[in-house]
């Protein structure tokens, strides 16, 4: 009981400690946030000097913000997804010890000491838990707790009716580690069929910005040059328009179709507004770039 409870204490601190990363994260994105929104404002009473504006400071927090919790969204996805990977092996061989008239827990103990990749650990996790005392269905369960997939979610709880029923549990291991494999190679089909998707939303945003690039540095400069005076009877207007006044203009606008393009590719991705995060920062980031580079804005 005591190398239970001492388990049962590892297992929470376990937990809180993923969760602790998890705020750490956010408490990261938001302190950004803070530091270059107070920045912004000290630029704009003229504290700062005029090393950069009031606007880039608030676009370096927006990139701060997403920057991180959509690089921290996007490695978590990516180690769940290696996991739901690699788990119908671990299950397929279950089965397979199963069938050559091992226990369930003996199958478990012999599958800790093969290579799963980053799924090994977790095994062994598994295997521990067994050997301190635990049933193999609470162990099972830590484990889907653990590793919060959907995927292996479903499949655990397939196997534990299937044990608490009496079944054939070699049989079933078979059927849940196909089905693990059949929903993860519809997840790579259908991720492969959006990925074209978001290429075009790419694709469409740098031709935008191409556009944007040609107007700026040659058409809008020769209708506020020269032609000043034409572009303002035309519009009506009692003084002329100035270039810079017609950038700001499109970088604004660039901007925010960067921050629509970006939500749009990550719901293509993968169906999360989550995802959209890593998409908003790449594509803003770029636009933002792009103006200073080529026109200093």
């Amino acid at each position: 009981m005591k190398f239970i409870k001492e388990k049962k204490t590892s297992s929470k601190k376990f937990k809180l400690t993923d969760e602790l990363k998890e705020k750490l994260i956010i408490s990261s994105s938001i302190g950004m946030v803070v530091l270059f929104i107070t920045l912004a404002f000290l630029s704009l009473i003229g504290v700062l000097g005029e090393l950069i504006g009031p606007i880039d400071y608030i676009i370096l927090a927006f990139l701060s913000g997403t920057g991180i919790y959509g690089m921290f969204r996007y490695l978590e996805e990516r180690h769940k997804y290696k996991l739901d990977k690699i788990f119908p092996d671990f299950v397929r061989d279950l089965s397979e010890s199963r069938r050559a008239g091992m226990t369930f827990t003996k199958a478990i103990h012999f599958a800790s000491r093969g290579n799963y990749g980053i799924l090994t650990p977790e095994i062994q996790k598994i295997s521990q838990q067994i050997s301190w005392g635990a049933s193999v269905t609470d162990a099972l369960v830590e484990f889907s707790k653990r590793v919060n997939t959907k995927s292996i979610r479903r499949t655990i709880s397939l196997i534990i009716e299937a044990s608490r029923s009496g079944g054939n549990v070699a049989d079933v291991l078979d059927l849940a580690a196909r089905d693990a494999r059949d929903i993860q190679l519809l997840e790579d089909e259908r991720r492969a069929n959006m990925s074209s998707y978001v290429v075009v939303i790419y694709v469409g945003m740098f031709v935008f910005l191409a556009i944007i690039a040609i107007l700026c540095t040659s058409f809008i400069p020769a209708m506020t040059g020269e032609g000043a005076g034409g572009l303002a009877s035309a519009t009506g207007a009692g003084s002329t328009v100035t270039t810079n006044e017609i950038n700001m203009v499109f970088y604004f606008a660039t901007l925010v179709q960067g921050l629509g393009s970006g939500i749009v590719a990550g719901v293509f991705e993968d169906g999360k507004f989550t995802s959209s995060v890593k998409h908003v920062f790449v594509i803003v980031l770029i636009c933002w770039l792009a103006f200073k580079i080529m026109l200093g804005v």
